[in-house]
């Protein structure tokens, strides 16, 4: 963990310098960089498009109730949706 916080302080202010010679136009005032970024951008990227090509699956719940005496004994399944 220090080794990629120091990596990660010491890669950012270098490329910050880097890229704000080069693109004075820059609206950011840090480039941020850490080894642990790009799989975690990975990671977000995978979740959003798994959002955005979802498509909805008809389901069932299971939810019985039985009338016994004048008592109501309800079962409902534990495992939750049930899917064809």
């Amino acid at each position: 963990q220090e080794l990629d916080l120091k990596v990660g302080v010491a890669f950012s202010r270098f490329q910050t310098r880097y890229f704000q010679g080069r693109y004075g136009d820059l609206d950011s005032a840090v480039l941020s960089y850490g080894p642990c970024q790009t799989p975690t951008l990975g990671f977000c990227v995978q979740r959003h498009l798994e959002m955005e090509t979802f498509k909805p699956e008809p389901y069932w719940l299971l939810d019985l109730g039985i009338m016994n005496s004048g008592t109501m004994c309800r079962a409902v399944w534990d495992s939750g949706r049930s899917f064809n």
